[in-house]
């Protein structure tokens, strides 16, 4: 193989630890997670099927806020489990993630004010400590998303529609990473999409 199409293989891998990342990251904060766990494609593209805080709602009582910032913590974890193993991640792997961010902090802070680059700053640096303690757990579950044989997309929801522009997929369904992460000490919530966009159940 040779080095360019050895650093486009390389590239397709660490799109398995950026959502696995993401996955990981939201089932240790105790958020659900969605039936349709987590797909990566073959150009470097991925989906991480949890629940989270969406832009638009524009209350902010203390649980708004714990939300956004929860959101936050899971919409970053993408970046630190993939440059973990792929530094020279370009801005185009992150972009999605990075405007949802900025969204979520809009409704807190004026735009780029101080304290919005701050509680980024804090925000961020709080989901690269939840990446590092749950590295073993993100590093089990993206090898055993790499390790799936690629096949033709599932039809999803017009939800997550978008996500690739790819003809095939690798994928892991949530029962399959509830198995995975069970040896660490991580159980995830697995609720069906009629639940919402963004659900904590009440006993936690």
């Amino acid at each position: 193989m040779d080095p360019p199409q050895q650093l486009e293989l390389e590239y397709q891998e660490s799109t398995a630890y950026h959502e696995a990342a993401h996955e990981v990251v939201c089932i240790a904060q105790k958020i659900p997670i969605r039936e349709f766990g987590l797909r990566i494609d073959s150009k470097g593209h991925g989906a991480s099927h949890t629940y989270r805080r969406s832009a638009g709602d524009l209350n902010n009582t203390e649980t708004d806020v714990r939300e956004r910032e929860e959101s936050i913590v899971l919409l970053s974890a993408g970046y630190w489990g993939q440059v973990r193993i792929f530094a020279e991640i370009e801005y185009e792997a992150i972009a999605k993630d990075q405007n949802q961010i900025d969204e979520l902090l809009d409704e807190m802070y004026p735009h780029k004010s101080e304290d919005w680059r701050a509680a980024k700053d804090n925000l961020s640096k709080k989901s690269d400590r939840l990446v590092a303690k749950y590295w073993p757990a993100i590093e089990a579950l993206a090898r055993a998303l790499w390790a799936k044989p690629w096949k033709p997309q599932e039809q999803l929801p017009p939800i997550d529609m978008g996500w690739s522009d790819d003809a095939v997929e690798k994928s892991l369904g949530a029962k399959e990473v509830e198995a995975i992460l069970k040896p660490f000490g991580l159980s995830p919530i697995i609720l069906a999409d009629v639940a919402g966009t963004w659900v904590r159940p009440a006993e936690i």
